[in-house]
């Protein structure tokens, strides 16, 4: 794609490496071509994609909370040194994920992602892509399967079986992408829940019964075995003795009660 401005005027290499906090400071008024490269190659890759929304603008990226990184490689016009020839661009960045393997164990992560890639269908099938593609892997200093790819189109997965044999995608209800190698590197959170529980389990099977009762559930155990045996007759129900009346004790309890206690 051609733009009417010369990029060497904000980029010195054929790849440009723009983090969020590099592309805040081309400001638009000064580098507007800048701007202009980076919007209408994110409409471009929309439509190649068949997508219903712009994944990649400038003020996108901008605004994010996430931090960014996107690559454009580019060139300059051999016709006309005043204009350049944007040849892709290749946006990543981090994302918090839940995932499966393919056998359904769930990893929670923050892997980075492919979140837009693109190259001008003029350009395509020179080596453009692969070249894009293994400079941000040399500047992220990460290998291919530690990637989560956002809704890749067939194109891009034939890319990565084509470049890197990363077979049989593994798809996330999330329409993010990740092959088996990637959980090669990370533990399943199910499993890390699954050795709390059974640490707790195997802590409780260690202390008896008797160590784990309180006084007041020993004392209910003992009320509740007394009155058993007391029905069942296993052991004898002490007698109540009758006090006489005109003895001290038999006064005492008329005087305090009004009345003889009845048993």
């Amino acid at each position: 794609m051609e733009i009417n401005y010369d990029l060497s005027e904000a980029f010195n290499s054929e790849i440009a490496i723009l983090p969020k906090t590099t592309i805040r400071k081309l400001n638009p008024k000064k580098y507007w071509g800048v701007e202009k490269a980076i919007n209408e190659m994110g409409q471009l890759s929309m439509t190649a994609q068949g997508l219903r929304r712009v994944l990649t603008s400038y003020q996108k990226i901008i605004d994010t909370e996430e931090e960014q990184t996107l690559y454009v490689m580019w060139k300059k016009n051999p016709n006309n040194e005043k204009h350049s020839i944007v040849v892709g661009i290749l946006k990543v960045g981090r994302k918090k994920l839940y995932l499966y393997d393919d056998k359904l164990q769930r990893y929670e992560v923050t892997p980075l992602c492919v979140l837009d890639f693109y190259v001008h269908n003029t350009l395509q099938r020179k080596g453009n892509g692969h070249k894009i593609f293994e400079e941000m892997l040399r500047n992220e200093n990460i290998s291919p399967i530690d990637l989560a790819i956002d809704k890749p189109s067939e194109s891009l997965l034939q890319f990565m079986k084509k470049y890197y044999n990363l077979e049989n995608p593994i798809w996330q209800s999330t329409n993010f992408v990740v092959y088996k190698e990637f959980f090669s590197k990370h533990n399943s959170s199910d499993n890390t829940n699954n050795d709390i529980y059974e640490g707790k389990r195997r802590i409780s099977e260690k202390i008896p019964i008797s160590e784990s009762s309180t006084p007041r559930s020993t004392n209910q155990r003992y009320r509740r075995s007394q009155a058993a045996e007391i029905i069942h007759g296993s052991i004898e129900v002490p007698r109540k003795v009758e006090m006489d009346p005109n003895t001290p004790l038999g006064r005492k309890n008329i005087r305090d009660f009004t009345h003889t206690q009845i048993w």
